[in-house]
């Protein structure tokens, strides 16, 4: 029988390392008695399957021997023709080696005399090169000694230029030839010619340039078109050489720099607090020197080499231009005078728009001037983050009452705005005023408009915690001065809302200000984005403003219903005993339940601040006299039952003896009668007041009643007429 794969003892894997199962062993906590006795089971279950083994193959373990018999035989028979085979093969293999070898030789061989043709060919063009830039550039010296005139010009700059494509390749070659000797002496020979090149070029700018600003200060307004096409040849001929920027640099020094560095050099304190009428007649001079001989040089070359307006503008003109003031006026970026620097900057800005209009590149250049690092850096210099921080110090320490407003606000222009707008707290004037010096023209930067948003909504956080701290104070005030409180609440609820419907005309107003997109060219999408950010600023103000309108409807409802009970207990004391008539109308004391409404309501200007008010005192007044109401109609009913008692005669005593305290006790319903007992006078009179109410409330008032006032309403039904 087979023995089980799964019961195969661990001593009879490939892998089994005795020392490791004795380490596991004893780190399982065996001892060696243990692990000798589990050795030992499995010696016995390995002899077990060894004889089973036995067992099973019995049979093929007894013909074994006469299996194998003669396979030595066969083995030798086969051994002999293998060993002859590996040998062939080993006489092969080394004599392909060798071929191989040989014809590796003569490939290297091949190559070799390829790369000295190679050479030797170079060496042959590139000396030929060489000869021909010489020849050419004598050539050009003759033709130049010959004549000046436009013809015998533009020649020379043929000659010129056809040498430069010489020298663009030998040069080429030179780079590509090596370290070879004959390379390095050629590479000698041709920075003389490059020097040659050069002079010869320089030579020729120079004297271009010096004739075009002759003939620009003799009052030519549009440069000659061959003059500019000697000149378009020449910067052509520099870019053949790759020697461009050269040519941008002779230019700035021969043309731009001696006239830049009059305007701006010199200045006293490195440009702080410069003057800004001082900056811009400055400006002024240079943009005059740009419109009568920068932009014309610019435009006459490009009309001959086409781009060359852009790169002149950026590369000769805005480099020198940015780099002298940089140098020149170090001090001019820093804000130490917030004034002086808001109006240097939008000078600077100013000029950068007109000097670009001048050159009024093509749209596909459009953008040189833009990606130049020095027009970059130019408007990096300008410290807009700590001119930002001043003004925002400033705004911030004018309208917050521990700061030293009296440095930039007084109390005249406090004064003029609470006058101006009809606000009432000196609180919702600072915060108008700060706005609006946010956005003013002599403080705001177009940049820095997302740095002025945050800070306009600072200001009107700010405007909110300052006005609900000052409602939480006045609402904890001494209850004896309510009636100036309620109008200082109302001041600043008023101020509330006025604020806010300010704030949202003034975003209206800063519309052309602010930055526009491609997306948004109108900044109707920035402008509808800040009124949300504007509503969300200030709804905290909103619930403060509700509060403050919860305890003003408070003290007028506490004010109005002060002497309501009196009043009733007045009533009673009218009909009872007295033998009066049955009461007819309502009251007096009920229409002047709201005199205290109407004379707050004289005050308030909003209407959304009426209705609010209007409402809750309406509720009040209305939930009031249904209290009050109430316990007079539970009293008289008390009265009455009590009565009865005492007499213990009618049925309706007995009904008034079971609900004595209800304010309509069972049985009683005045309706199309006319009272005759006194309670039932009383009753009546009630009934009259509280529907007076409730006509004033909805009719007069176009408000709403009290719930408490609905119940009490449909209870004492059955007391009307």
């Amino acid at each position: 029988m087979r023995a089980d794969v799964s019961s195969k003892p661990q001593s009879q894997h490939p892998a089994f390392d005795l020392e490791q199962f004795a380490e596991t062993r004893l780190e399982e906590g065996k001892d060696l008695d243990a692990l000798h006795l589990e050795l030992s089971q499995q010696l016995i279950q390995v002899r077990r399957e060894l004889h089973n083994l036995i067992d099973l193959r019995y049979e093929d373990f007894l013909g074994l021997s006469s299996s194998v018999a003669g396979l030595d035989t066969t083995i030798n028979d086969i051994k002999q023709p293998l060993t002859d085979l590996s040998a062939q093969i080993s006489e092969v293999h080394t004599e392909l080696a060798s071929k191989l070898e040989r014809i590796d030789a003569r490939i290297a061989y091949r190559q070799a005399v390829r790369d000295k043709k190679h050479m030797l060919r170079l060496f042959i063009d590139l000396s030929q090169l060489l000869d021909r830039v010489n020849a050419v550039l004598s050539e050009a010296e003759q033709q130049l000694s010959d004549g000046s005139n436009v013809g015998a010009l533009t020649e020379y700059l043929k000659s010129l230029e056809r040498a430069a494509g010489e020298f663009s390749q030998a040069r080429y070659f030179i780079e590509k030839g090596g370290a070879y000797p004959f390379i390095l002496q050629a590479a000698e020979r041709m920075q003389t010619q490059e020097e040659r090149l050069h002079a010869a070029l320089d030579a020729f700018l120079v004297s271009r340039i010096d004739e075009y600003v002759l003939a620009q200060i003799k009052g030519r307004m549009e440069p000659d078109s061959a003059h500019m096409g000697l000149l378009a040849q020449c910067l052509r001929t520099y870019t053949t050489v790759g020697e461009y920027d050269r040519a941008e640099a002779l230019i700035r020094e021969r043309l731009v720099r001696p006239v830049v560095s009059e305007t701006f050099g010199g200045q006293p304190g490195k440009g702080m607090g410069l003057d800004p009428a001082v900056l811009s007649s400055m400006f002024q001079s240079t943009l005059d020197f740009i419109r009568q001989v920068g932009a014309p040089l610019a435009r006459g070359i490009s009309a001959h080499l086409p781009g060359c307006a852009a790169t002149l503008e950026a590369h000769v003109f805005w480099r020198e231009i940015s780099g002298t003031i940089l140098s020149a006026l170090p001090l001019l970026f820093v804000p130490g005078m917030p004034d002086r620097f808001h109006k240097n900057y939008l000078a600077a800005c100013d000029f950068v728009r007109q000097f670009s209009a001048l050159f009024n590149t093509a749209d596909r250049y459009s953008d040189l001037l833009a990606s130049d690092e020095s027009y970059v850096e130019f408007h990096r210099k300008w410290q807009l983050s700590a001119y930002f921080s001043i003004r925002k110090k400033q705004l911030t320490d004018a309208i917050d009452p521990h700061g030293q407003p009296e440095s930039v606000l007084d109390q005249a222009a406090v004064d003029g705005i609470l006058g101006e707008l009809g606000l009432s707290t000196q609180l919702a004037a600072r915060a108008i005023w700060a706005l609006r010096r946010c956005w003013a023209e002599d403080v705001y930067l177009e940049p820095l408009a997302p740095w002025f948003w945050q800070l306009t909504i600072q200001i009107i956080l700010w405007y909110q915690h300052s006005a609900s701290d000052a409602l939480k104070l006045l609402i904890r005030s001494n209850a004896d001065e309510e009636l100036t409180v309620v109008d200082q609440l109302l001041a600043h609820v008023h101020d509330m809302f006025a604020l806010k419907q300010l704030c949202s005309d003034h975003i209206d107003s800063i519309r052309p200000l602010l930055p526009t997109t491609e997306q948004a060219p109108d900044a109707s999408s920035v402008v509808d984005g800040l009124k949300d950010a504007i509503s969300q600023a200030f709804e905290p103000s909103d619930d403060s403003a509700a509060g403050a309108i919860e305890h003003i409807s408070a003290t007028i409802v506490s004010a109005s219903c002060a002497n309501l009970a009196s009043q009733l207990r007045r009533t009673t004391s009218q009909f009872r005993h007295t033998n009066r008539a049955a009461p007819k109308a309502p009251s007096a004391f009920v229409s002047k339940l709201f005199a205290e409404l109407s004379a707050v309501e004289l005050k308030i200007t909003s209407p959304d601040t009426l209705a609010m008010l209007r409402t809750q005192v309406c509720l009040g007044i209305s939930r009031e006299i249904a209290r009050v109401s109430i316990d007079a109609l539970s009293t008289i009913s008390k009265t009455e039952a009590s009565l009865h008692r005492l007499r213990k005669t009618t049925n309706r005593a007995s009904h008034l003896d079971q609900s004595n305290d209800l304010p309509v006790p069972p049985g009683v319903d005045l309706r199309g009668t006319t009272p005759a007992s006194d309670n039932d006078k009383i009753r009546r009179q009630i009934w009259l007041d509280v529907m007076e109410t409730g006509r004033i409330i909805t009719e007069s008032l176009n408000a709403a009643t009290h719930e408490d006032y609905e119940s009490l309403a449909q209870l004492i039904a059955p007391l009307g007429t």
